[in-house]
């Protein structure tokens, strides 16, 4: 980090002299370089590996898609990464998404508004209807997944969205 002549700055934590009074204790060298060969093995596998994500992402946007009233928010692929997307799925949105049974994780609403009853403001922003909000997951792909986790995936969602819309009475008023 630079740190302009003149700029006075705080140490969060004091103690020690290192770097200045900045910081104290030791810096931890295994870390630093297990992060420099994460960011190098990052740099390597990025291109490949976005590649197969977006394939895998791709298919399981499809298959989701296919659930009643589900669809995905914002462009199915020019996305800035292709792990993270939200599913809109018209369930109720207190309800928790658990999918443990599973060994799926899946997060609702957004990261913003993950510990409170609120939808995610950015997608009443973008237009969703509050219940619509309400009832939108956040899945991510990553380093772990295969391609046969895919119908594994897409039967949890299925049948996760349909006991969360069995205990909506807004979903069940509207004669579905």
């Amino acid at each position: 980090m630079y740190i302009k002549p003149g700029v006075k700055l705080q140490p969060i934590l004091p103690g020690g002299g290192q770097e200045r009074g900045l910081r104290y204790g030791t810096e931890n060298l295994f870390a630093i370089a297990g992060m420099g060969e994460a960011a190098r093995i990052a740099k390597d596998e990025m291109g490949q590996e976005s590649e197969r994500l977006k394939g895998m992402r791709d298919k399981l946007i499809d298959e989701i898609s296919k659930i009643e009233e589900s669809y995905l928010t914002g462009h199915p692929t020019q996305r800035l990464q292709p792990r993270k997307f939200p599913v809109q799925s018209y369930r109720r949105g207190e309800h928790p998404v658990n999918m443990d049974m599973y060994n799926i994780q899946v997060a609702t609403g957004s990261v913003c508004t993950s510990r409170t009853l609120e939808p995610s403001h950015v997608l009443l922003a973008v237009g969703l209807k509050h219940e619509e909000a309400h009832g939108s997951m956040v899945m991510t792909l990553g380093r772990s997944n295969n391609a046969e986790e895919i119908p594994i995936i897409t039967k949890a969602v299925k049948e996760t969205v349909q006991r969360s819309r069995e205990l909506t009475p807004m979903y069940n008023k509207r004669g579905d």
